[in-house]
C-alpha cells in the first residue's frame, strides 16, 4: 500500500513538471507585445527633414516637396502633380536598419500602397512602391542639396550640330536650346522645318544626363536620353527601334 502511494506521488510530480515544461515552451512562442516589438525597430533620425523628388519613372511628379515628421511625410509642395499639400504622401514609415524603411505610399488613386525606402550615404532616398504603376520608382534629395532645374539644364543651352547616329540624312541639323526645349534653326537635308521644337521637356536627371521627348521623322514625340560626354558632345538614345534613335551632336 505504501509503494503504491509513492508510485501516485511520482506520477503526480512528473505530470507538474511536464506542464511546467509545456508552458514555458509555449511561451518562447507567444508575440511580442508592443514594448518588444519597438525595441526591434530602428530610429527615423535619418529621415526627418524637408526632402524634394528629382528623378524616377513619372517625371511629371518632380517637384514634389514633403515634410518628414516622425513617421509621416506630409506634402508642403504639390506642382502638378494632382495630390494637395497636406496630403500624407508617406505614413507608418519604419526603420529595418542599414538605411532602409517600410511605410505605406499614397499613389496618385489616392490609395496607399506598401513601399521602401532606401537611405543613401549621398543624402538621397530611393523609393520602391509594391505597385506597376507610372511612380513605382522615385528618387529624393534632401532639400538644402537640391540644385533647381535651370542650373543644370544651362549646359544644354546653345547651338548644337548633329553630326553622326544611324541615319546619317539627319547630319548638319542644327538645334538651338533654351530652357526645356531645343528648336531646329537649320532643318539641312532632313525633312523636318525650321521652328519644329525637335526637343522638348528637357528634364535634367543630374548635370550630365536629361531625358525629354524627341521628335521623330513621322512627327510623332518619343521619350529619350541625352548624356554629355567629354569634349562638349552629346549622345542621344530615343526609345524607338526606327532609324535616328542613335544620335551624336558636338556644340556648334
Amino acid at each position: 500500500m505504501k509503494l503504491c502511494k509513492q508510485f501516485n506521488s511520482s506520477i503526480l510530480l512528473l505530470t507538474i513538471l511536464t506542464i511546467f515544461m509545456v508552458s514555458c515552451n509555449i511561451d518562447d512562442f507567444e508575440p511580442m507585445d508592443n514594448e518588444q516589438e519597438q525595441e526591434q525597430t530602428f530610429a527615423l533620425d535619418d529621415l526627418q527633414g524637408d526632402w524634394i523628388r528629382v528623378g524616377g519613372n513619372n517625371p511629371v511628379n518632380n517637384g514634389l516637396k514633403v515634410n518628414v515628421q516622425n513617421d509621416l511625410g506630409i506634402l508642403t509642395d504639390a506642382q502638378q502633380s494632382g495630390f494637395v499639400e497636406g496630403d500624407i504622401k508617406w505614413k507608418n514609415i519604419v526603420g529595418l536598419g542599414n538605411g532602409a524603411y517600410t511605410h505605406d505610399e499614397l499613389g496618385s488613386d489616392y490609395n496607399y500602397y506598401s513601399a521602401t525606402i532606401q537611405y543613401g550615404v549621398d543624402d538621397t532616398l530611393r523609393v520602391d512602391v509594391n505597385h506597376s504603376g507610372l511612380g513605382n520608382i522615385q528618387k529624393w534629395v534632401r532639400e538644402a542639396n537640391f540644385t533647381p532645374q535651370s542650373v543644370f539644364l544651362q549646359e544644354l543651352e546653345g547651338s548644337w550640330i548633329r553630326v553622326g547616329g544611324n541615319n546619317p540624312v539627319n547630319n548638319d541639323v542644327v538645334v538651338e536650346v533654351l530652357n526645356t526645349n531645343g528648336t531646329i534653326t537649320d532643318a539641312a537635308l532632313s525633312g523636318f522645318s525650321n521652328g519644329d521644337i525637335k526637343w522638348k521637356d528637357i528634364y535634367a536627371i543630374d548635370a550630365n544626363s536629361f531625358i525629354y521627348e524627341e521628335l521623330g521623322s513621322d512627327y510623332n514625340y518619343y521619350t529619350a536620353e541625352m548624356e554629355i560626354g567629354v569634349a562638349d558632345t552629346l549622345r542621344i538614345s530615343v526609345n524607338h527601334n526606327g532609324t535616328g534613335n542613335i544620335q551624336k551632336w558636338v556644340r556648334q
